[in-house]
């Protein structure tokens, strides 16, 4: 429906639960495990369940990626982990804080920014990670 009122100007994938949009001006794309170009650099805590991802690419060679994560460990852990792991890739961590029980950590790397928003609702923590160019 979308390449027919576009008159394929844009171009639709499908194929399960992946979705990819190409127009003249970048990619886009959603899915429910990491894209193949995801930072090798970003860590993902180990055993915690990917809840989607998104990856975007716009013509201008700018874009990013998102990963949503869910565990039932304790917060308080992931967020040591996340601190530990995210220094020992390269990073340079440049907020660190935590409002109403949620952390929200930044870093920087080359021409890079890392933030992870890491936050706690009935028994699970949900770990949201977005990775763009400066």
């Amino acid at each position: 429906a979308i390449e027919s009122a576009t008159n394929g100007q844009v171009k639709v994938d499908s194929n399960g639960d992946d979705v990819t949009v190409k127009t003249d001006q970048g990619t886009w794309s959603t899915s429910d495990k990491l894209p193949a170009d995801f930072p090798k650099d970003v860590p993902m805590y180990p055993g915690a369940k990917l809840q989607g991802s998104l990856a975007a690419a716009p013509a201008d060679g700018s874009g990013g990626h998102y990963a949503g994560l869910e565990t039932s460990d304790a917060i308080a852990t992931v967020v040591a982990w996340y601190k530990k792991e995210i220094v020992a890739q390269g990073w340079k961590i440049t907020t660190d804080a935590t409002i109403s029980g949620s952390t929200m950590l930044s870093a920087t790397k080359d021409t890079r920014v890392f933030s992870a928003s890491i936050s706690e609702d009935s028994g699970k923590v949900s770990v949201s990670i977005v990775v763009v160019a400066k």
